[in-house]
C-alpha cells in the first residue's frame, strides 16, 4: 500500500487543482451595490418620446426597464449582495415601477436640484460596486440609439481631453470613493464605450443600433437572462472591476447648442475638485 500512496496523493492534488480551475468563484457575502438606471439603453426603446410619461408605450417600457433591473438584482443576490440600491436616473427620475421592483432592492427616485452627481445620488465608500442598466452612447455618436450626454443641448463633453458618456461621468464620481464599475447593459454603442473607458468589464448588449432612432432589439426575456448571469459573474469577479479615476487638475470642456439655428458655445472649467467642474457642466445644460 505504501508504494501507492505517492500516486494517490498526486491524483488527489491534480484533481483538486482541476476542480479549483473550473469551479466558479465563491459568492462574497455582504456586498453593497448601486444599480444606476437610465432608460435609453433598454431593449425595444428607439424614440425619446416613448420613455416619458403620457406616451402610450411608457408604461410598457417602464415594466421592461424594471424587469431588467430585477434580473440584475437576482444576479447580485446570487453573488452575495445583501444591500442593493437602485437609483432611477432618467429625466424626472420616476421611471422604475416600484410595485414590481424586486423587494430586495431599495429605490431612490426624484430629483435633488443643484446636485451634479444626481444619477448616482448617495454613493460613497460604503459601496462595493456600481452597475449600469439602460446605458446609452455619448453625445455626437450617430450610430448609438438615443445618444446624448445629460442633455440634447450637449454637442461634446470631455474631462482631461477624454470624451465621456454618462456612465463614465458617473463612474468618475464614484471613483473618488474607490467604488469600481463592474457591469453595464445597454445598446452596442454603449457597451463599446464601456470597454473603451473601463476595460474588460461584463456587458450585456440589449440592442444593435442602426442610428439614433433605429435599432434591432433582443427579446426582453433573453436580455433578462443575460443580465442575471452577467451580473452574478461580474460580482463574483469583483476584483476585475475598474475604479475609474483621472489625474488632477480636472479640466472640463463642453460644447453646447445656444439656439436651433446652429449657434453653440464652448465652456471650460479647471479645478482640483471634481465636483466643481461637474457643477459647471450642469450649469450649462
Amino acid at each position: 500500500m505504501k508504494k501507492f500512496l505517492p500516486v494517490i496523493v498526486a491524483v488527489i492534488l491534480i484533481s483538486s487543482c482541476k476542480l479549483s480551475e473550473s469551479a466558479p468563484n465563491i459568492a462574497k457575502k455582504g456586498l453593497k451595490v448601486m444599480i444606476q438606471v437610465d432608460f435609453e439603453g433598454v431593449t425595444g426603446v428607439v424614440n425619446f418620446d416613448e420613455i416619458y410619461p403620457n406616451h402610450p408605450h411608457f408604461e410598457r417600457n417602464s415594466i421592461i426597464l424594471t424587469k431588467e433591473i430585477n434580473a440584475a438584482v437576482e444576479g447580485a443576490v446570487a453573488a452575495g449582495a445583501t444591500e442593493i440600491v437602485v437609483r432611477d436616473g432618467h429625466a424626472g427620475n420616476i421611471n422604475v415601477d416600484p410595485v414590481i421592483l424586486d423587494r430586495r432592492a431599495k429605490l431612490t427616485r426624484g430629483r435633488l436640484p443643484g446636485t451634479p452627481h444626481t444619477m448616482v445620488l448617495g454613493i460613497d465608500s460604503t459601496y462595493d460596486a456600481l452597475l449600469f442598466i439602460g446605458a446609452h452612447a455619448r453625445a455626437g455618436v450617430e450610430n448609438g440609439t438615443l445618444s446624448h450626454t445629460m442633455s440634447l443641448k450637449v454637442l461634446d463633453f470631455r474631462i482631461n481631453g477624454v470624451p465621456l458618456f454618462e456612465a463614465a461621468y458617473n463612474s468618475l464620481y464614484a471613483g473618488q470613493f474607490g467604488v469600481p464599475v463592474v457591469f453595464l447593459a445597454g445598446d452596442d454603442a454603449a457597451c463599446r464605450e464601456a470597454v473603451e473607458n473601463f476595460g474588460n468589464i461584463d456587458t450585456v448588449v440589449t440592442k444593435y443600433s442602426y442610428g439614433r432612432t433605429c435599432a434591432m432589439s433582443k427579446s426582453p426575456d433573453v436580455v433578462y437572462e443575460e443580465i442575471r448571469i452577467a451580473v452574478e459573474r461580474a460580482l463574483r469577479n469583483i476584483d476585475k472591476g475598474t475604479v475609474f479615476t483621472m489625474d488632477k487638475p480636472y479640466r472640463m470642456e463642453v460644447r453646447v447648442k445656444t439656439d436651433e439655428l446652429g449657434g453653440e458655445k464652448l465652456v471650460t472649467a479647471t479645478s482640483d475638485t471634481l465636483e466643481v467642474v461637474m457643477k459647471k457642466f450642469w450649469e450649462n445644460l
